[in-house]
Order: structure tokens, then C-alpha cells, then sequence
């Protein structure tokens, strides 16, 4: 055994520095590693940080980042995409909606979670088959994902369907079969819509006049997506854009049906008691125009019979042969809100500011966002108000007993938008969901990263919303 001898100063030395050394360690101020402990602890930190799953990016194929942005919040939406193969199923195989839905098909399956990292993916395909239906996607120019979104649901629903067409879902509805009625509140229709689309709801219109409180029968119409105007204040939250479109409105210029009877009404009856004068006036004159103002006298009463039945049964009752009065226009009230909520849940913010030099600008107020949204405060109950001062229904008539289900949705996909109102950049956050855990991605064009829930939220400038129903 052999020793290492060091001159005796030295010795002192090291023993004084082991102690300091040992001082130190033992209060947690000085750690001591290898080169090799380090490198291991930095490897581990940067896999904990790597995503579990990778997302495929779009190609931008010139100023289409507002068809990539959208294409990547749908791809997120499980119920979506299996909608898309039952439309790709159904769809004539000669139909320009067929080639629309199988190019997206084919998209949308290249969109879903990667076990690991993938090339970027072309969508000139899908844009070719979109511009065969609408020329403005083959254009080089800044076009908006809102129109985009509208296209493709359109062109799913008419797949889905066997037939053809591009019109818009929003403006397709039908008026309720229920009779009007005065006052009171009556059972909420259900009629049967073709809801087979999960993006499809039904909203419910009320109109009613102020003067003499009768409301039109409740008109409900389907609708695939909302779009809600921003307020114009610095900061707003999606529930404050959905009161202001729930909101009652006040018409200044609303023709009441009701209140056109009532002025024919009394119109005819004026007229009856003018012709009832003029026979007593003709009793010892003419027999022939005696005979003329009692045929007349007559037609009057029984459509008099005619306007007063309409009036206390049904006023929007066809009236044939009558001449309507034309009373000045009076104050009414309209409100519209969600009957029917969908399995998704498609809100647009419009952001658009009509200036008064005629042109526009865009709305930057910063919408906070929460991971969970409640709509029933904005949703119909069981029972319809007629009351031309109160809601249509909801919490705010019912209070909480006006809470109803499949009301409660959580964000899965937002599309937003950077810059001006006529330029800038559209890119999208998705949501990917294994179970209970969930992954959030920024996807802009070819790029895709990793990002916190929080980031998403305080994002701001949402443009396009995507709500799965819980």
C-alpha cells in the first residue's frame, strides 16, 4: 500500500478546503456533479418538454392560410371528420360535391396526431375541387376562413343529402306551425329537421309588437355556425358577444300585423256606417243606388266578420279580397336564441368596423377565451314568453330552473387572425385529447409547437371558435 505525502503546509491546506467543502454541501449551497449527470438531467428535462404527439402542416400555396388554418381546427373535431366520411360515403359519385368531400377526406386524415414528425402535406386538390365550385379559391388574392367554413359545410350538407348545391345553411328554416297567440306562454315546438350534420342547431326568432303586444308566430331556422359581433371595448369574454346577439333589439319601423287588422277594422266599419247613411239619405231617390250601397253595406260586414275572427284567432291568416290599412309603423321588439344547440358549436367573431367614409376597419378588442362554455343562459327552455318586453325564454324568465342540458361545450380548435381588417395572417390552435390528457398546438402553415391552455386562452384575437358538446 502506497501513500501520497505532501509537504506539510499543503497538508493544511486541503484539510482547511474539505472542511469548507463539507460546511457548504451539508447547507445545501454547493452540489457537486459530473459532466455526465449533467448531460443525462439536460436530456431528461427536454423530454419531459417534447410533445407525446406531432401535427402535419399545410403548404402555403399563396395567401391560403386562411384554407390551412381552417382545415387544422376541423381536423381537431372527432365528431366532424367521422361526419365527413358518412358525407363522402353518401355523396354522387358525379357530383362536384363528391370531389369536395373525398379531397377533404383526404386532408383531414393527414391532419390527425403523428406518432412522430411528418412532412408537410399539399392541399391543391382540395382546392382545385373547391374552385369548381366557388372561382374565388383559385384566386392568389387574401381570402376569409368565415366564407371558407360556410363553403365547406354547404357543400358536406348537400353530399350528405345525394344532391347538389352551394347555398348557405344559415339562411335555410321553416315558420313554426304553432298559432300565434296574445299573451301567455306556450309549449316550444320541436319540429323535424334534418340535423344529421353535427355542426347543424336551430335557433328560435320572436317578434313582437309594443303597442299592442302581439307577437308573430316563433320562426326557427337552422343555423351551422354564429356570427357574433364584438363589442367595441378594449377587453370582452365570448359570454358578453353571446348576450349582445341574445340581446332584445327595438324596431323603430315594424309593421304590426295585428295592429294593420285593428285599422281595417275600424276602416270597415267607417265605411259601414258611411254607406248605412247614404241608403237613408237615398230611401226616397234612386232604387238602383239604394240597392248598390246595400250590396255594398254587405260585402262590408262580412269581411268586417272576416278581419274580427283573424284578429282574435290569427292575424297572419290569408285575408282575399281585403284591402289592408297601412297604420303609421310602431315600436316592436325582436330577440333570437339558441333552440337547439349542436353536437358543434361554430362561432365567428366578426370584428368588421363600417367607418363613416364607407370603408372599414377591423375590431381590435382582445376576447378572452375559457376552456368551458355554458350557453344555456342563451338557449330556449320548454316554454316560449310572447311578452314583447321579456326574453324569449332562458335563465332570465326561468330562472334557474331555465337551465337545460347539452348546454356546456369545450373549446377544441380556435382559428385567429394577425394584422388589418383586408390583410394579415390567419393560423390556428387545435387541441389534441388521449384520454384526459390534451395537448395544445399553434399551427401556422407548414409549423406546428407545442403551447400551454394558457396561451390559447389570453390568445385574444380568436376569429374562428370551435366548441365540441360535452
Amino acid at each position: 500500500m502506497s501513500t501520497l505525502a505532501f509537504p506539510g503546509n499543503t497538508r493544511s491546506l486541503l484539510v482547511v478546503a474539505s472542511m469548507g467543502v463539507a460546511s457548504l454541501m451539508a447547507l445545501g449551497l454547493l452540489t457537486l456533479s459530473t459532466a455526465g449527470d449533467g448531460k443525462r438531467d439536460a436530456r431528461r428535462r427536454q423530454k419531459k418538454r417534447r410533445p407525446k404527439v406531432h401535427l402535419r402542416g399545410l403548404y402555403n400555396l399563396g395567401n391560403t392560410c386562411f384554407l390551412n388554418s381552417t382545415l387544422q381546427a376541423l381536423a381537431s373535431l372527432a365528431a366532424f371528420t367521422d361526419y365527413v366520411d358518412r358525407s363522402t360515403a353518401a355523396a354522387a359519385s358525379d357530383s362536384e360535391d363528391a370531389g369536395v368531400t373525398v379531397q377533404l377526406k383526404h386532408v383531414l386524415d393527414q391532419l390527425g396526431p403523428q406518432p412522430a414528425r411528418v412532412a408537410a402535406l399539399s392541399p391543391r386538390a382540395l382546392i382545385g375541387s373547391l374552385s369548381q365550385k366557388s372561382r374565388w379559391l383559385g384566386s392568389r388574392s387574401e381570402q376569409d376562413a368565415h366564407e371558407l367554413f360556410q363553403l365547406l359545410s354547404s357543400t358536406l350538407q348537400a353530399a350528405a343529402a345525394g344532391r347538389t348545391g352551394d347555398g348557405s345553411l344559415f339562411d335555410s328554416g321553416f315558420l313554426a306551425a304553432t298559432p300565434p297567440i296574445a299573451n301567455g306562454i306556450v309549449s316550444s315546438p320541436q319540429p323535424a329537421v334534418d340535423l344529421e350534420s353535427p355542426l347543424l342547431g336551430m335557433a328560435a326568432s320572436r317578434t313582437a309588437c309594443v303597442r299592442c303586444g302581439y307577437t308573430e308566430a316563433i320562426r326557427h331556422s337552422t343555423f351551422d355556425n354564429l356570427s357574433l359581433t364584438v363589442p367595441r371595448t378594449p377587453v370582452a369574454t365570448v359570454e358578453e358577444c353571446l348576450a349582445q346577439y341574445t340581446a332584445i333589439d327595438r324596431l323603430d319601423d315594424f309593421k304590426c300585423r295585428s295592429c294593420t287588422i285593428a285599422a281595417t277594422i275600424a276602416q270597415t266599419k267607417r265605411d259601414i256606417a258611411a254607406c248605412e247613411s247614404a241608403m237613408a239619405r237615398e230611401r226616397d231617390g234612386s232604387a238602383r243606388r239604394a240597392r248598390r250601397l246595400g250590396d255594398t253595406a254587405a260585402r262590408l260586414r262580412e269581411q268586417l266578420g272576416e278581419l274580427e275572427a283573424a284578429l282574435a284567432s290569427n292575424p297572419e291568416a290569408e285575408l282575399r279580397g281585403i284591402r289592408l290599412a297601412s297604420p303609421a309603423p310602431g315600436v316592436s321588439t325582436r330577440q333570437t336564441m339558441i333552440a337547439r344547440p349542436p353536437r358543434i358549436l361554430v362561432l365567428h367573431l366578426s370584428r368588421s368596423i363600417y367607418l363613416p367614409t364607407g370603408g372599414t376597419a377591423k375590431n381590435p378588442a382582445h376576447v378572452q377565451l375559457q376552456p368551458l362554455l355554458d350557453v344555456s343562459p342563451f338557449a330556449t327552455t320548454g316554454h316560449i314568453s310572447t311578452s314583447a318586453s321579456a326574453p324569449i325564454s332562458g335563465a332570465a324568465h326561468a330562472g334557474e330552473k331555465a337551465r337545460r342540458r347539452n348546454c356546456l361545450f369545450r373549446l377544441s380548435a380556435v382559428v385567429v387572425h394577425s394584422g388589418a381588417h383586408d390583410s394579415g395572417h390567419f393560423c390556428a390552435y387545435r387541441c389534441v385529447r388521449t384520454g384526459d390528457a390534451e395537448q395544445w398546438f399553434l399551427v401556422s402553415d407548414i409549423r406546428a409547437v407545442p403551447v400551454p391552455l394558457e396561451a390559447v386562452l389570453d390568445a385574444g384575437n380568436g376569429y374562428l371558435l370551435f366548441y365540441e358538446r360535452i
